[in-house]
């Protein structure tokens, strides 16, 4: 008998060195078959198993957590509002402690590297705002794509999740989606956003986000099929594959596993084996350049892209008509007018990731090409905009309204202050070089009486204490963003200018950021009406989502000490990361609750459900659009 007791225990004991250090000699190193494996036939698992390698480094853990609660008591604007409580309709998001999540991860003791990276990826999730990020740029150098996109047409009175795209061509378009991984498809798909996307209080917009739509690629003036982010990952995904039971024509269930395609993001050859995946994918780099996200829109678009080529051959990048819409002209933007409602004509702002100074002269320019065509009323399509330049935000309504008050198209705003914030600012009014102006900066700020630029520091005159859900810490007074409003050309006019009634906005919801706010001006400040399509079936959805701040990441933060000559007030992160926060709270009007939790400004006028013709037909869209705006 202790013979076998001993046995025993040496089994336990080498089964445990096995799974806490799988990498000793006799063990594979999983990174190092992940780097063999040639790019179309990566598995899920090769990339799982090489993530999950990677051990836990305690001392890394420790900077992090050090780092990231420096950070956000610096910086992120919503700390306390984020524990606002019983949020009311379109809303519906769980109050988030700051500090006391940062400080539950950093007491935790994880299996490996990927868990702790992963924990925090989804704490920053929870929010529910786009502007908080964590995503370790190792952790997001694959992405993966199901062969299905999903979508929630409402079919006579009734929605169900449904196939909208095959890419296997085994004719299961339209199939109804019934279970997925044994489980009802329409919870489980809300119940992944609501934990994975991070996208938006409302948990009808993270649902649009999670399934299919489309996108317009202004470089070929196509629309694109956008997967939707519960079909399309830049995370590892939870399980290896998904398993879908599907009913076709009303009439027989079908079992169907969709495996997960991997598509490497990082060049080929960037790593050889587990040593070099961390020192080249993950750990910091000592150049100064800012990191970027591994999956931003941008290369969402080139992915999708080249999937459509692989499908279909390259597009013609000539101007693209619809079967019942023209394309008149595009550069960012673009100007259709419909062929069977002549008199409505769509502006389609599929990003504000766009130079003021040439846009909004080109998209004057549309105005007046569409009105000489007999265009009198405008749908300004937003669906799909994740935001981008507060300015061209601004501008943009001006096209439409015109006013010498540049107030109407601003936000009050106010910063968190912090000794750390004044001296940023006290550095920016001393030195002259405009390439070291930082968000504090006063001289890029205006006084909310006058509208002019600050000569004294307002992160010192006029601090407020302000408290929220029982928090109270300091913020600036309240201010202005300034804008060049001369880049509008005040002597245009168009049948619909100031004329609320002969327009409306277009959005799915997922109108972020700089959209949110724009579209906050066209609707609160002009009595414009939008039309919201997806969601859940007569439920009130959101025309825009995380509109309460500007986005400023940890690398920003230390090079805007960096260049004014300041010691920073924590090190970079150890892994090349994205992380960022929200750094300005804005007031719509003369509100006290911030824009970001102000339940009663989210709500579109009009709500439309997507059917199978409007879900894959943009120019179909719109005439809905048309006929519920104008009736």
């Amino acid at each position: 008998m202790p013979s076998l007791v001993k046995l025993l225990l040496l089994s336990t004991a080498l089964a445990a060195v096995a799974n806490a250090a799988p990498n000793m000699v006799g063990y594979p190193d999983h990174c190092s078959l992940l780097a063999k494996a040639k790019p179309g036939r990566i598995t899920y698992q090769e990339v799982a198993n090489c993530y999950r390698s990677i051990d836990f480094n305690l001392k890394q853990a420790k900077a992090t957590i050090e780092t990231l609660t420096t950070f956000y008591n610096d910086a992120f604007v919503f700390r306390d509002v984020a524990l606002t409580p019983n949020l009311k309709s379109p809303l519906t998001a769980s109050p988030v402690d700051a500090m006391e999540g940062l400080k539950r991860i950093g007491q935790k003791r994880y299996r490996n590297d990927f868990d702790f990276h992963q924990d925090l990826s989804l704490f920053a999730m929870s929010f529910n705002d786009a502007h908080v990020t964590y995503a370790p740029q190792c952790y997001s150098s694959y992405i993966f794509l199901q062969p299905l996109y999903l979508y929630a047409p409402v079919i006579n009175d009734s929605q169900s999740v449904r196939v909208r795209h095959d890419a296997t061509k085994s004719g299961l378009e339209d199939c109804e989606v019934v279970r997925i991984n044994g489980q009802n498809a329409r919870d489980i798909i809300q119940r992944w956003a609501d934990k994975h996307t991070g996208f938006s209080k409302d948990a009808g917009v993270r649902f649009n986000h999670a399934l299919a739509s489309k996108l317009y690629w202004p470089d070929t003036k196509i629309w694109l099929d956008v997967p939707g982010m519960f079909s399309f990952r830049y995370r590892l995904p939870e399980t290896q594959f998904i398993d879908y039971e599907l009913k076709c024509d009303g009439q027989y269930s079908r079992k169907f596993r969709g495996q997960w395609k991997v598509i490497p993001m990082a060049p080929e050859g960037s790593f050889s084996d587990k040593t070099s995946f961390v020192s080249n994918l993950c750990m910091h780099s000592t150049s100064n350049e800012t990191t970027e996200p591994a999956v931003e829109p941008g290369v969402l678009t080139t992915v999708l892209g080249s999937l459509y080529e692989s499908e279909h051959g390259r597009p013609d990048t000539s101007l693209k008509d619809l079967p019942d819409a023209k394309l008149w002209a595009s550069n960012n933007t673009a100007a259709y007018q419909l062929k069977s409602m002549p008199h409505v004509g769509v502006l389609v702002v599929p990003t504000m990731e766009i130079v003021s100074q040439t846009e909004i002269p080109s998209i004057q320019g549309y105005m007046t090409l569409l009105a000489n065509q007999g265009v009198t009323h405008i749908i300004i399509d937003m669906s799909g905009n994740f935001g981008g330049e507060e300015e061209f935000a601004s501008l943009l309504p001006g096209v439409f309204f015109k006013s010498h008050d540049k107030s109407i198209h601003a936000h009050r705003t106010r910063f968190r202050v912090t000794p750390a914030i004044q001296a940023l600012a006290e550095a920016n009014l001393r030195d002259l070089n405009p390439k070291h102006s930082t968000y504090w900066d006063p001289r890029e700020l205006a006084d909310t009486a006058t509208f002019t630029p600050f000569k004294t520091n307002p992160f010192i005159t006029g601090v407020e204490d302000l408290a929220f859900n029982g928090r109270s810490a300091a913020f600036s007074q309240e201010v202005f963003n300034d804008y060049d409003q001369e880049i509008i050309d005040s002597t245009l006019s168009y049948p619909w200018s100031n004329d609320a009634s002969k327009i409306t906005i277009l959005t799915d919801g997922q109108c972020g950021s700089a959209c949110g706010m724009t579209s906050d001006y066209f609707v609160h400040r002009h009595g414009v009406k939008a039309v919201a399509v997806g969601g859940h079936h007569n439920t009130p959805l959101s025309m825009f989502s995380f509109p309460g701040a500007s986005v400023l990441d940890t690398d920003s933060y230390v090079e805007s000490f960096e260049k004014l000559g300041l010691k920073p007030t924590f090190q970079r992160l150890p892994y090349e990361n994205s992380v960022s926060v929200g750094v300005t709270m804005v007031y719509s009007d003369n509100d006290t609750v911030p824009l970001e939790y102000n339940s009663a400004r989210f709500p579109a006028a009009f709500r439309l459900d997507y059917n199978p013709a409007i879900a894959r037909n943009q120019d179909q869209l719109w005439a809905a659009v048309a006929r519920a705006a104008w009736k």
